[in-house]
């Protein structure tokens, strides 16, 4: 396979990243299948309404590892994640636009495809949910220390930055998703 400049893909990325719909998830739900949880897709994640169960979404996984879906190859913010036992229904149901082969020899795959979820969990605005992930991440976080600028670490290195403050301030985990992912949407290298 013929490897692509790791910059064409950033491109490609952020220009197919943004033609999504302007709909977000806006906190972390299971998704199902006849009514069961099969795994579950995370708060900010872009959606597109298709229907009343279900939401399009557009991201990047793994070959190898195909229950899991983010945002691109460079930065890991999950979106999807279906249960192990679930891969089959992972790769099924999420068709493979291309796929892409990144510096390390991995191939990565963009994907596009339906889930089923709660769509009252869907919204448009965005901005409510920067705005509460913000001061939940500046009262929580700022209790021990001095509060680290969003843009001081990077998308991937956010999360293990939360991790790490855990046993000093334990959030509930769509607390802990939400400062994460508004972290994450304000990094470093956030496009």
């Amino acid at each position: 396979m013929k490897k692509v400049p790791l910059l064409i893909i950033s491109s490609i990325l952020l220009v197919s990243t943004s033609l999504l719909a302007s709909s977000v998830i806006n906190k972390s739900t299971d998704v199902l299948e006849n009514g069961k949880k099969i795994g579950f897709v995370t708060v900010l994640t872009p959606v597109e309404k298709v229907s009343k169960t279900e939401v399009k979404i557009k991201g990047f996984r793994l070959e190898s590892y195909p229950q899991m879906i983010v945002k691109d190859m460079k930065r890991g913010e999950l979106y999807v994640e279906f249960d192990e036992d679930k891969e089959e229904k992972a790769i099924k149901d999420f068709k493979v636009i291309k796929t892409y082969e990144d510096d390390y020899g991995e191939v990565w795959q963009e994907v596009e495809g339906t889930i089923n979820i709660d769509t009252t969990v869907v919204t448009e605005d965005i901005q409510s949910l920067y705005n509460e992930g913000k001061t939940t991440y500046e009262q929580s976080c700022s209790m021990c220390h001095h509060l680290p600028d969003p843009h001081h670490y990077t998308v991937n290195q956010w999360p293990q930055q939360i991790e790490s403050m855990m046993e000093q301030i334990p959030l509930d985990k769509p607390v802990k998703t939400l400062i994460i992912k508004y972290l994450q949407h304000n990094a470093a290298d956030a496009k």
